[in-house]
């Protein structure tokens, strides 16, 4: 038997003991995973407590065997940091299955982690531009109870389509035209000093920069509303924006709407403060 097992790997016949790619984890396999979007700011994470406690909560759902104490992840976190002299950037954490040898739903060992970490971009010219995609179009895949998986093929096609249309950003709409989310952020409007979002049972992610807006918009003392939003609705709205961990939150507009976003830049404002300390 020959155990010299040969892979093409992107241009080149590599021995496979001689690859640095893991072809046995489960996650390159199969895509079995879950990651996690961690912001740091004068070499400080944001809000890493959040960020650990939805990464259990989704490996107890996917059953990973993650073994790691938080105090090991948050050592991990702050290394990373470290090692590479960044002030400022983004650390993506992956947990995955691991390196299975027959299938992936009979592997019962310690999950695999991952951490890369990159600069922070800069920020595009504000307002940005959205444009609204249906669901049923792209491979969309919402858990229940939402997960941040590590499959987001859908959500990558619909944004290389808006951005073949000058756009920053696609918004989805689902079976029912309600909005749901964007590919990789999720959406607020506000109409007469009430902030609107979709609500989680659509299957939107409880993001940690979601619930930073919220909090910060309750101390403004805007009335806060998770609700179902009609795509019928969205020209009345007075003010719009969309928020992630890697961008904070951009206002955005679409095709015939615009706005002056008075409420939206203070909120910008305050959550630039909260992100600078």
């Amino acid at each position: 038997m020959n155990n010299k097992l040969i892979y093409y790997i992107n241009g080149e016949w590599i021995e496979k003991n001689k690859s640095k790619i893991p072809f046995s984890d489960s996650g390159f396999l199969y895509g079995d995973g879950l990651f996690e979007t961690i912001r740091f700011n004068n070499n400080k994470p944001f809000r890493l407590n959040k960020h650990i406690n939805r990464l259990r909560n989704g490996c107890n759902i996917l059953y990973l065997n993650l073994s790691i104490t938080d105090k090991e992840i948050f050592n991990i976190i702050t290394s990373i940091i470290e090692k590479n002299s960044l002030n400022k950037g983004l650390i993506r954490l992956m947990i995955t299955r691991g390196s299975i040898s027959g299938t992936p739903w009979n592997h019962s060992g310690d999950a695999s982690i991952y951490a890369l970490i990159r600069p922070l971009t800069e920020d595009p010219v504000l307002p940005v531009k959205i444009v609204y995609y249906k669901e049923k179009n792209y491979p969309i895949i919402r858990f229940n109870p939402a997960i941040k998986s590590m499959n987001y093929v859908g959500n990558l096609l619909a944004k290389k389509n808006a951005e073949e249309e000058n756009a920053y950003e696609p918004a989805f709409i689902n079976n029912e035209g309600f909005i749901t989310e964007c590919a990789i952020r999720n959406i607020f409007y506000i109409k007469n000093n009430i902030l609107l979002t979709p609500e989680l049972s659509l299957g939107i992610l409880p993001g940690v920069m979601r619930d930073t807006i919220i909090e910060i918009s309750k101390k403004m003392h805007l009335t806060i509303k998770e609700t179902k939003i009609k795509i019928s609705d969205i020209n009345s709205m007075d003010e719009a924006f969309i928020s992630s961990i890697g961008i904070g939150l951009y206002p955005c507009y679409w095709n015939n709407w615009n706005s002056n976003y008075p409420i939206t830049q203070e909120l910008r404002n305050n959550l630039n403060k909260i992100l600078n300390r």
